[in-house]
């Protein structure tokens, strides 16, 4: 109820209709007779449980995808165990009256098990139908189905174990089988077969389309993730292997459980097994699973978000982004507070669910062009990782079109690339601890967003290959020059913010454009929704940035002309003066127009003057030419001069 204040009406509304659901399943459950889940009443199967039992009383034939290679409760004397498909199915097939079961697959062959099994196997021997064999044919197979349909006075169920990779010699060999098993089918269909064929694949598309489009004898059951319900109670049966931390409440206990089973969502209950195992081999208390569960997605025990050396740099994160991003005061304190919200672990805290499984933390900057905005990006990558190489960019001026979203999910199965996977996906598995870097996303189909919404809500993405990556340990950084131009030219040449604009009004006017490019042009309020108010706007670059990054970039060439060539460089300060008139003057264009003014003005001329005359050791530029780019360079000669 905590999601739904000032909605009572509709909270009432719903509270009734579940009770009122709720009255009637209990009222059923009394009506009918006791089944599989009926004698424990604090767990209910899995609901493919039911569609399989009930699909049993028309279909002669059930596909089973999804979930097939999980465990599954199963009822026992001594309570809930957990079992493969392989167990489990036998147990569902005996509530139906099916004793019987013949299991195939291209290991064992086919094999026989169940109250009739000595009678079923002399019946297959007879009619020339190996048993225990790999070397089982799909002619022999369809025999096999044909022998039991004629012949079989008891139920019997055959399950196609690996169906979706069944052993052909042909294409034609395989489309004959399938023919064969179909014709069997249908001729009985108007008899009271004995014989069910339970299939066990990858996808559904891994038999023939014919075979299961419109198949009236056919059902298609899909079999899902387990629900919260499922990974609590599997996580109580894991936890009761390990000896429980004495003096620990059973109802602390029993949270923690909870607290792992709504951190799992999304995963197999042999994913939780593999977590638990990580949790024994590296001492982890209940409390801390979410460790072990990073540990198991990530692959690395060390968490540099908890790292001590992360946190001392933190404390010193305005001195070192300062050094790369001048004159951003407003942008780098709003970067300081939700990067200091990611390190301590508490984005999303003030929301439901679990937030481990979100990104750690979110960033939207927004603002003119040049103004240090993808600069920033790889700042904070510098500073968090040590390594800009982190930093995991992505251009999204190349994903414009709806197609270009394979590039990022990789391609559909049977397409060229598709073993290989997405980028995105990819990235995340080579480095979780990272920041991604989504520029100037307003550039990207529509449709590419919609990606977005699931590493931002879930923290996972799954690509064609059905691989999921996790994003709960990364930081997704967006950049965006939305709101700064308008589609008017009538006022301001076209400018909906100007350099005269206040840090306040700029705010404004670039976070309203935001949300109307959201809302309105793009119609996703639900992204902007999960970027929330993490929007950080940059300004303009005022003169004294532009003096600073105009500074810097001077010195870093100078720098670069010492290492590289071994001259020392200075300037005259009139030319020092005059190169800064012209190079950091126009505020419009931000930090690359001054490097694009200091490369023509100042590099191509010196770099010229260097290569002709041959200078070494130390020179100096005592005039400029701002007519058409050129220095006057002389070599100098007595002792060492300040680089101005």
């Amino acid at each position: 109820m905590v999601l739904a204040v000032g909605q009572d009406f509709l909270v009432s509304q719903i509270f009734c209709i579940v009770v009122g659901m709720a009255a009637r399943v209990q009222k059923d459950k009394i009506k009918k007779a006791p089944n599989f889940a009926d004698s424990v009443p604090s767990q209910q199967p899995p609901a493919w449980f039911d569609e399989f039992s009930s699909s049993l009383n028309y279909a002669s034939h059930l596909v089973l995808s999804g979930n097939i290679r999980d465990v599954f409760p199963k009822l026992e004397t001594s309570g809930f165990n957990f079992v493969g498909i392989g167990h489990i199915l036998p147990s569902l097939l005996q509530t139906h009256g099916i004793k019987t079961v013949l299991h195939h697959d291209l290991v064992g062959g086919l094999t026989v098990s169940g109250q009739d099994a000595k009678t079923i196997s002399k019946l297959l021997h007879a009619h020339h139908v190996q048993l225990d064999t790999p070397e089982l044919t799909l002619s022999q197979l369809a025999a096999a189905c044909n022998t039991l349909r004629d012949s079989a006075t008891a139920p019997v169920a055959l399950v196609v174990d690996y169906a979706s990779h069944l052993a052909a010699q042909s294409r034609a060999e395989h489309e004959s089988f399938f023919v064969k098993i179909d014709r069997q089918t249908r001729f009985q269909a108007s008899q009271n077969t004995n014989l069910v064929t339970i299939w066990i694949v990858d996808h559904l598309a891994d038999l023939p389309e014919w075979f299961t489009v419109d198949n009236d004898l056919l059902r298609d059951i899909h079999v899902e993730l387990p629900n919260l319900e499922d990974r609590f109670h599997y996580a109580t049966q894991l936890i009761s292997l390990d000896a429980k931390t004495p003096d620990r409440p059973p109802e602390a206990e029993a949270e923690h459980l909870q607290n792992f089973a709504i951190e799992c969502d999304g995963e197999t209950l042999n994913a939780m097994g593999s977590v638990m195992s990580v949790a024994r081999a590296e001492g982890i208390e209940t409390e801390r699973l979410s460790d072990a569960i990073r540990i198991y997605r990530t692959g690395m025990r060390r968490n540099p978000w908890a790292s001590g050396v992360l946190h001392d740099r933190l404390q010193n994160a305005d001195a070192i982004l300062s050094k790369r991003i001048k004159g951003q005061d407003y942008a780098l304190e709003r970067t300081m507070d939700i990067l200091a919200r990611s390190a301590m672990g508490l984005s999303g805290a003030q929301q439901a669910g679990s937030r481990h499984n979100r990104p750690r933390g979110v960033m939207f900057l927004a603002g003119p062009t040049g103004v240090g905005k993808t600069e920033l990006a790889k700042a904070v990558t510098e500073l968090l990782f040590g390594d800009e190489a982190a930093c995991q960019r992505f251009d999204m001026s190349e994903f414009m079109e709806e197609n270009s979203i394979t590039r990022l999910l990789g391609a559909p199965p049977g397409h060229p690339g598709h073993e290989r996977g997405g980028e995105l996906v990819n990235a995340a598995h080579r480095r979780p601890f990272s920041v991604f870097l989504f520029d100037e996303v307003e550039k990207a189909h529509p449709r590419i967003l919609d990606i977005f919404l699931q590493v931002l809500d879930e923290g996972r993405l799954t690509d064609a290959r059905g691989l999921t990556a996790f994003f709960s340990e990364a930081l997704i950084i967006f950049t965006s020059n939305i709101g700064i131009m308008t589609k008017s030219r009538t006022t301001n040449q076209g400018m909906n913010a100007l350099p005269s604009d206040s840090h306040e009004q700029l705010e404004r006017k670039i976070s309203q454009s935001v949300a109307m490019h959201f809302r309105n042009e793009l119609q996703r309020p639900e992204l902007l929704n999960r970027i929330g108010q993490n929007i950080v706007v940059f300004d303009f670059l005022s003169g004294e940035a532009a003096r600073l990054i105009f500074q810097s970039m001077l010195d870093r060439v100078l720098a670069t002309i010492k290492r590289e060539r071994g001259i020392v460089v200075e300037l005259d300060p009139t030319v020092y003066q005059a190169l800064l008139r012209l190079c950091a003057t126009d505020f419009f264009e931000g930090g690359r127009g001054i490097g694009n003014r200091i490369e023509k003005h100042f590099i191509n001329p010196l770099a010229r003057a260097l290569f002709d005359r041959k200078l070494t050791g130390r020179c100096k530029v005592t005039g400029l030419n701002e007519q058409k780019p050129g220095l006057t360079v002389e070599a100098c000669s007595g002792g060492p001069q300040a680089v101005i």
